[in-house]
């Protein structure tokens, strides 16, 4: 079934400028972002930095992507400084990182 061209689009740089999703280090990883939420949530750990917080995060969804040859989406990580995350692929060809209550 053709649905035909889209009447709408939001890509994944006009989120990035309406302050819903999130690049945290655009030059590290161009291709990875994160939710407000989660940047939030990484920002007010209060024992750790927001590196400390947020790269070992990202290292397990990275690997998470990498370790599947044909993942399924979301891959659901659980029990993470962020509680349970979801990994998407996004429009940049890497992935976005979101709770479940975002995506």
């Amino acid at each position: 079934m053709d649905w035909g061209e889209p009447i709408f689009s939001y890509t994944c740089e006009q989120a990035v400028e309406d302050g819903v999703l999130y690049h945290p280090y655009p030059n590290r990883w161009p291709w990875l972002l994160i939710t407000q939420r989660i940047h939030t949530i990484c920002k007010n750990d209060t024992g750790r930095t927001y590196d400390q917080t947020l790269v070992p995060l990202l290292m397990d969804c990275i690997m998470a992507v990498q370790s599947k040859k044909n993942p399924d989406f979301p891959i659901v990580l659980k029990h993470t400084v962020a509680d349970e995350v979801w990994i998407m692929p996004n429009e940049k060809g890497g992935m976005t990182v979101t709770n479940p209550e975002d995506a």
